[in-house]
């Protein structure tokens, strides 16, 4: 709450100067005109005369009779201006636009942006605001199919270019955490990795390039902390799941030049996995169980019929495991 209004005070910060300002000297001028009344008496009655109220009855000096006549004038320019941006700045909080995502993104600390909003950024924002995490979002298109539903995750989506260096800075990248660039243009994705680390050195960096070679030798080159390619991240799964028999795969990755995959397969009445334990299973076939029938497993829990284990296994025993 003090981040909003410290945002907010800093959106009208102009007016509220404005109209402070218009109502200390007007005070100041009732106070200095004889009978010269109390200058709380005087405060109240600079602030009336905006709304062309009068708290002090008709004024006995032509100076008075100036000021009050003049602040109504006053009254419409700073405070009917400053009424008429706040109900504007609320109706974008409910049509969620950028002017209040704007405000919304200034309160964010430690949080993630989010470059790129098609089938993959929307993915990562799905399960990145399930997770707790603050997002902000960055999409040039304004035809993307992804925005509304990405306004729905309570994230901040600026449709604007990451290229240009102001986005940036309204995301908050000075104080945000990561920063993830997932667009298809390999190009624009480097600028905006680079443009972030230049306005916040400790920010992580996370960079998708479409050749996996190439990604590798650019995060090793400009110190990028991750740089990754969608289709090599998808060849293993895709592999996976077209070898694999009885598993059904859900999720596949490299490690140390091995493609391991994480499966549900479900035990069937004359398989292999019937009557044993998890314990054993795991010893015998070099897996590892992560989940029964939606539990958390234990080694002493025998397997039945039925039961639907999810294992992490070499991709190449994944055929075997029924």
């Amino acid at each position: 709450m003090w981040r909003y209004g410290r945002a907010l005070f800093r959106e009208f910060r102009w007016t509220v100067g404005g109209a402070a300002l218009a109502v200390l000297g007007g005070a100041l001028v009732i106070w200095l005109v004889p009978p010269h009344p109390h200058f709380a008496a005087c405060v109240l009655a600079a602030w009336m005369a905006l709304f062309a109220e009068s708290v002090l009855g008709p004024p006995d000096s032509w100076i008075l009779t100036i000021l009050f006549g003049v602040y109504p004038l006053f009254g419409v320019v700073i405070v009917g201006e400053g009424v008429v941006r706040l109900a504007l700045l609320m109706a974008s909080r409910t049509r969620g636009e950028k002017e209040w995502m704007r405000v919304m993104a200034s309160t964010f600390r430690d949080h993630v942006i989010l470059c790129g909003l098609g089938h993959l950024g929307y993915r990562v924002l799905v399960d990145l605001t399930a997770r707790g995490e603050k997002v902000v979002a960055i999409e040039v298109n304004e035809a993307c199919r992804f925005l509304a539903q990405a306004k729905a995750t309570g994230a901040a989506v600026f449709v604007r270019d990451m290229k240009d260096d102001q986005v940036l800075v309204d995301a908050g990248v000075e104080h945000a955490r990561t920063i993830i660039l997932a667009t298809n243009d390999d190009m624009a994705n480097l600028e905006a990795a680079l443009d972030s680390r230049r306005m916040n050195p400790k920010i992580r960096v996370i960079l998708r390039l479409f050749d996996q070679q190439i990604a590798a030798k650019i995060a090793d080159a400009f110190a990028i902390d991750q740089a990754f390619s969608s289709s090599a991240l998808a060849a293993p799964a895709v592999a996976a799941v077209a070898t694999g028999q009885e598993a059904s795969v859900k999720a596949s990755y490299a490690l140390g030049g091995v493609v391991h995959v994480v499966a549900e397969v479900r035990a069937a009445a004359k398989g292999g996995l019937v009557g044993r334990s998890i314990g054993e299973l795991e010893a015998a076939r070099g897996i590892r169980v992560l989940g029964r029938s939606g539990h958390p497993p234990r080694p002493d829990d025998v397997v039945a019929a039925g039961y639907v284990l999810t294992i992490h296994t070499p991709a190449d025993r994944a055929r075997d495991l029924g």
